[in-house]
C-alpha cells in the first residue's frame, strides 16, 4: 500500500515554485535585456526575498504543527490510556478544529469502551447470579422430589416456599399419630408368590398414601403391612384429629373399590384395621449416624399403636382426645377402656360409626 503525500514535500515544492523560479526569471530578464540593477531594483529584490523567507516560515511552521499534532494523535490511539492531546494557542484554527474534533472523538471511543467494560461485568454477574439461582431450582426440585414421597404436593410446596424454619427441627407439640395395619397378613404372604406380595402391597399403599396426602397427613413409615401416618405437623394442629379420622373413613371407603381391583388381578380380598390418636408428641430426627428418620415418639404414639391393633377389619378406633374434639361432628360408639402396656391409666377408646 503506497504511503500518502507528506506535507514537508509540498513545502519544498512549493518553496521551489514560489521562491526559485520568480529569482531566475528576473535574472534571466536583466542579463538578456541588459537591464541595468539599480538601487531600487535591488531594493525590491530585498524586499521580495523578505516577503519569500517569511511566507516560507510560516508555511514551515504550519508543518512542524501539523507534524506535532499527527504525531499526538497517533500516540494517543496506540496507548492503552485514551487521554485528549494538547496544542499550543498558536495553531490555526482549522488545525485547532481538526484536534478538538478527534478528542471528542476519543472521549466517546473511551466512553464506549468504559460501557463496555460495565456491560460486560453486568453479563457477568448476570451469569453468576443466573448460575447460582439455577442452583437453587435445583436443589429446591430435588427437595420436592424427596419431600413428595412423604406429603402431598399442596404440603410440598408449602414446606419449599417457607421463609421461616421449616418444620425439620426438634421439638414438642400436638399432633395425631394414624396406623393402619391389614388383618391376616400373615396367612396372606403364605398364599403369595412375592413377586405378586410386593405388588400387591405397593397397589394397596398408593391407594392409602394418596388418601392421606389428600387430608394433609405426613406419611412417617411403613412397617411391613403396617403405615403410620402423621396429621397436623404441617397443618394446624387443632386440624389434626378431623384431618386424620376423614382420611381413616375415606380409606376404608376406599377398600371396596380396591379389592374389586384386586379380584380382577387375582391378589386375595383383606381388611384393614385402624388405630387413630392424639396428643403432646417430640418431633425430630430420630436414628443413629448413618441412618435418620424424622418420626414422632411418646406416649400418643403408643396408645394409637393400641387402638389400631384392637381394631377390627374394616373398623376405625379412636381415643379419648378424638372423640373429644370430634365427637360433635363424626358419630362414635364407646367400646370401654383398654390396657396399653407401659401405662398405669387405661384408654378410654372409641369406634368410629360409618
Amino acid at each position: 500500500m503506497s504511503k500518502g503525500t507528506q506535507f514537508k514535500k509540498v513545502e519544498q515544492i512549493s518553496y521551489m515554485l514560489i521562491g526559485f523560479i520568480p529569482y531566475l526569471l528576473a535574472l534571466y530578464l536583466i542579463i538578456a535585456l541588459d537591464i541595468e540593477v539599480t538601487p531600487t531594483i535591488l531594493a525590491v529584490a530585498v524586499a521580495a526575498l523578505v516577503a519569500h523567507l517569511s511566507g516560507f516560515s510560516v508555511i514551515r511552521k504550519f508543518g512542524w504543527q501539523l507534524k506535532n499534532v499527527s504525531d499526538k494523535t497517533a500516540e494517543a490511539v496506540s496507548s492503552n490510556k485514551r487521554t485528549s492531546i494538547e496544542i499550543g494557542s498558536d495553531v490555526p484554527d482549522e488545525l485547532r478544529n481538526i484536534v478538538e474534533a478527534f478528542n471528542v472523538m476519543l472521549a466517546e471511543s473511551e466512553d464506549s469502551s468504559r460501557n463496555y467494560q460495565d456491560m460486560a461485568t453486568r453479563m457477568m454477574l448476570y451469569t453468576r447470579d443466573i448460575e447460582q439461582y439455577q442452583k437453587k431450582l435445583r436443589g429446591e426440585e430435588l427437595s420436592r422430589q424427596r419431600l413428595s414421597r412423604y406429603v402431598g404436593q399442596n404440603l410440598v410446596n408449602r414446606i419449599v416456599n417457607e421463609k421461616g424454619d421449616m418444620p425439620l427441627q426438634n421439638h414438642k407439640q400436638m399432633a395425631t399419630i394414624l396406623f393402619a395395619d391389614i388383618r391376616s397378613f400373615t396367612t396372606i404372604s403364605e398364599r403369595l408368590e412375592p413377586e405378586a406380595l410386593i405388588s400387591m402391597l405397593n397397589a394397596y399403599f398408593d391407594a392409602m398414601v394418596e388418601i392421606i396426602f389428600k387430608h394433609h397427613g405426613v406419611l412417617d413409615k411403613f412397617v411391613g403391612d403396617e403405615l403410620m401416618a402423621t396429621f397436623g405437623l404441617v397443618e394446624d394442629a387443632d386440624k389434626g384429629p378431623l384431618n386424620a379420622l376423614q382420611a381413616a373413613i375415606e380409606m376404608q371407603d376406599s377398600m371396596q373399590s380396591l379389592m374389586a381391583a384386586f379380584k380382577v388381578k387375582g391378589f386375595p380380598r383383606f381388611q384393614i384395621g385402624i388405630g387413630i390418636n392424639c396428643g403432646n408428641v417430640v418431633v425430630g430426627n430420630v436414628g443413629s449416624k448413618n441412618r435418620m428418620d424424622y418420626t414422632v415418639i411418646g406416649d400418643c404414639v403408643n396408645v394409637a399403636v393400641r387402638l389400631e391393633q384392637l381394631a377390627e377389619g374394616q373398623s376405625i378406633l379412636v381415643g379419648e382426645a378424638i372423640h373429644r374434639q370430634c365427637g360433635n361432628v363424626i358419630n362414635m360408639q364407646s367400646k370401654g377402656s383398654v390396657k396399653v402396656k407401659n401405662r398405669t391409666t387405661a384408654v378410654e377408646c372409641y369406634q368410629v360409626m360409618m
